[in-house]
Formats: C-alpha cells, sequence, structure tokens
C-alpha cells in the first residue's frame, strides 16, 4: 500500500499543478461573456491554444493515468477520498504562484479536510 500511497501523492500533485495551469491559461484567455455559437468556438479555439491550458490538460492526463494506477492497488473506498489531498497543494500553489488570497475560512475547512485524511491514512 505504500506504493499506492506514493502514486496517490504524485498523482494530486499532479492534479494540482494542472489545476493551477488551466486557471492561469483562463486568467490570460479572460472570462466567458458571449454565449452565442459563434463566440463560444471563438473561445473555445482561444482556450485550446493557450500554452498554460496546453499544459494544464498534459499534466491532466497525467494525473488520470497515475489514478488508474492507484484504483489498480487499492480500494476506491480509500483511494477516492483521499483525492482531498489536492485541496491543500491547490490552496497552497495558487497563494504561492496565481498571488490569490485566501480567507481563513478556506483555510479551516482545508485544515478539517486534512484531518479527515488523517483519519483515512490510520484506517488504512
Amino acid at each position: 500500500m505504500i506504493r499506492a500511497l506514493i502514486v496517490l501523492w504524485l498523482a494530486m500533485a499532479c492534479a494540482g499543478i494542472g489545476n493551477i495551469f488551466l486557471r492561469k491559461g483562463m486568467q490570460v484567455v479572460g472570462p466567458l461573456e458571449n454565449y452565442r455559437p459563434l463566440a463560444l468556438a471563438q473561445y473555445f479555439f482561444k482556450s485550446a491554444g493557450n500554452l498554460y491550458v496546453i499544459l494544464g490538460v498534459i499534466v491532466s492526463i497525467a494525473y488520470f493515468f497515475l489514478w488508474l494506477v492507484v484504483l489498480s492497488w487499492a480500494n476506491v473506498s480509500w483511494a477516492l477520498p483521499m483525492n482531498a489531498i489536492e485541496y491543500v497543494f491547490v490552496a497552497l500553489m495558487a497563494v504561492f504562484f496565481l498571488k490569490e488570497k485566501i480567507d481563513v475560512s478556506r483555510w479551516i475547512g482545508i485544515g478539517l479536510i486534512s484531518v479527515g485524511i488523517l483519519f483515512l491514512v490510520r484506517s488504512w
């Protein structure tokens, strides 16, 4: 199970990094404000051509394949809740790389999720 935990952490790091890249890319692209079909298509192609979005998709694909490995080794009732590790990764990366401000109540929520993860690890 140690190998499942190691690959799970690597997968969650990929998931978090992928989401940070995707967010950075969408900050560059800008918000979706026009919902007409042609405007949606243009927005999609602009998004799909953004380097950060492309990197986010690639890293997210790596997460998916690592996740498949984890599921081949571990019970889904253990592995899926362990996915919550990503919340911690994303919050920390959002603060350091995206310069997002995270309020106290959100940190408390992330802390409670982390306590839940500790219970999961102990149940293993």
